[in-house]
């Protein structure tokens, strides 16, 4: 493969993922709520948290990469003696109960449950699946891809 040819598919993979992204976005309206009105730290704060929504659906696989290395990282420190007094202290914070309200709108639980390491997300792949049959897939728009002949 020619560095041209691999470009040509990073590019096609990279459509291929917006794509993706895109049919989600639209067939689960709550996913692109209206944005506040006045630009401000409300707004900033409503841009970061969509743009980490769409780097976390949008990447699914890389996402759960980091986050199993946080989640591998926090438990390797709460095994020392200043990680469990941290873990004590937080386990009944509020603060991380708001936290884990934030990362679970946020992600809509993509990156849950068992899966292999460096692969999507089975939760990933069952949201885009709802997306495209929610999307009302049907024969009229497979057949356009189905080449001539092509049962």
């Amino acid at each position: 493969m020619t560095p041209e040819q691999l470009i040509g598919m990073l590019a096609e993979l990279e459509r291929i993922r917006e794509a993706a992204l895109d049919l989600v976005e639209r067939n689960a309206p709550a996913l692109l709520p209206t944005p506040p009105e006045h630009a401000g730290s409300e707004r900033a704060a409503f841009d970061l948290l969509m743009g980490a929504r769409r780097a976390v659906l949008g990447n699914p696989a890389a996402a759960r990469s980091v986050h199993d290395m946080l989640v591998a990282e926090g438990a390797r420190y709460a095994r020392t003696p200043e990680g469990a007094q941290l873990r004590d202290r937080l386990a009944a914070s509020e603060a991380v109960e708001n936290l884990r309200r934030i990362w679970e709108t946020l992600s809509l639980n993509v990156l849950d449950g068992p899966c292999e390491p460096k692969a999507t997300p089975s939760a990933w792949a069952e949201l885009l699946a709802d997306a495209v049959v929610g999307h009302g897939l049907d024969d009229s728009v497979l057949s356009r891809l189905r080449p001539e002949g092509f049962a």
